[in-house]
């Protein structure tokens, strides 16, 4: 094996479980990059945190990362970026850090055409796979006095959402959420009214709602090596998803089943995109004919990416198998069914309303290798680290019993 190490881009949950992924299959400790500190990353003994500084710009993150190599002669270091405006700063500065590490995303190009939420909805088209009902409005133009939304025969209610979260990211305003649901056509025009004096002048994407709470939601996270073999695919069954402001979309608990139809479908679209790399896919199954339709295409691993080892596959060894170990990379397709959550069970319960869906749960949560919660970990057992889960825990608890305390029939 040669000598290699991880260099992860953030300092949230998602982060972490990448350099648990790291740790368990290879024992190798894992350098993660931040602006500042965050819970999940301190008091840890599986990887090292680099703190750049608040408000850091591109220019002194990609100094820091040279700087990082330099610290690191003849070690092979591994780039990864998990949050989209971190995967900009990779894709915009490609040939400069591909002079010190290994980038394993696909050529920009492609990466951009597959992270422009208008192209998945051109491609399932092509191929006859279903999305939601839509339409997307440019807002390139809307500070003119004469400009005026594109006309539609949507049926309210709606959701709408910015296209290009990279630059939506960076935006910071009063009201500001991730996803916002417009009863009519005049919240509609409210919404557009307040992203463009926010300054977001990009494309915004308007969908039918799609009915049924969370856990209508499925996903699919895959792997696809040098070649565009896919080496690594799983999937799940959403139980719970995030429902603050800004964090509406990440899943919080996962059942680890195989979705063989969707896995396909995402096959297919993927071999179309001629992507590589890590993918993950939003789909939500629709009560009233039962088929998954196709939300989201994100170019990298995910926040939730724990549910993967649960599943029984490991993107580390994705990866190494993949730039480090060529002709050795096996197929890896998650089939065993276990539980991911960073919420207690006894506070998951209360959001599946389906009784045989709390019996498979509990099952399943019996079973669980190597357990629900991404920071339990035998490996990285500081007490410090047990606190801040706790407490973690607490505040999450406390933000559902704001934003969300019971499931609705939209899930919103």
């Amino acid at each position: 094996m040669p000598d290699f190490r991880p260099v992860i881009l953030g300092s949230d949950l998602g982060v972490y479980s990448l350099a648990r992924a790291f740790h368990e299959a290879y024992g190798v400790t894992s350098v993660v990059v931040s602006n500042q500190p965050r819970g999940p990353i301190l008091n840890s003994a599986i990887l090292e945190p680099e703190f750049v500084g608040a408000g850091a710009s591109v220019e002194q993150t990609v100094v820091r990362l040279e700087e990082i190599a330099d610290r690191h002669p003849g070690t092979k270091l591994m780039l990864l970026a998990n949050a989209e405006h971190e995967l900009d700063l990779v894709a915009e500065n490609r040939e400069r850090l591909m002079q010190r590490y290994i980038v394993p995303y696909a050529p920009t190009p492609v990466l951009d055409r597959a992270r422009d939420k208008r192209v998945l909805d051109e491609v399932c088209g092509k191929l006859g796979l279903p999305v939601p009902r839509g339409m997307h409005i440019d807002l390139a133009d809307a500070t003119e006095t004469d400009w005026v939304p594109p006309a539609h025969d949507l049926t309210f209610p709606v959701v709408a959402k910015p296209a290009n979260s990279g630059v939506y990211t960076q935006l910071q305003f009063p009201g500001k959420r991730k996803v916002y649901l417009a009863q009519d056509a005049a919240e509609l025009a409210q919404v557009v009214q307040n992203l463009v004096r926010a300054g977001y002048q990009d494309t915004m994407m308007v969908q039918e709602l799609v009915p049924g709470d969370d856990t209508w939601g499925r996903t699919v996270t895959c792997y696809l090596d040098q070649e565009g073999r896919m080496t690594l695919m799983a999937s799940g069954q959403l139980l719970l998803g995030m429902h603050s402001a800004t964090m509406i979309g990440n899943s919080v608990s996962v059942l680890t089943t195989p979705q063989h139809q969707a896995m396909d479908q995402a096959g297919q679209i993927l071999a179309e995109l001629g992507m590589r790399g890590f993918v993950n896919f939003d789909l939500k199954v629709d009560p009233r004919d039962g088929r998954a339709r196709f939300f989201d295409l994100n170019a990298r691993i995910g926040r939730p990416n724990h549910y993967l080892l649960v599943a029984g596959v490991n993107p580390a060894v994705a990866l190494v198998e993949d730039y480090l170990l060529p002709g050795t990379g096996r197929v890896q397709r998650g089939q065993r069914v276990g539980v991911y959550s960073y919420v207690p069970k006894w506070w998951l319960r209360r959001y599946l309303r389906s009784r045989t869906l709390r019996r498979q749960v509990s099952r399943a949560w019996r079973v669980t290798k190597p357990g629900p919660h991404p920071l339990v970990y035998r490996g990285d057992a500081n007490p410090r680290r047990w606190f801040y889960r706790i407490a973690s825990t607490v505040n999450l608890v406390r933000s559902y019993a704001r934003d969300y305390p019971r499931p609705t029939d939209t899930g919103i």
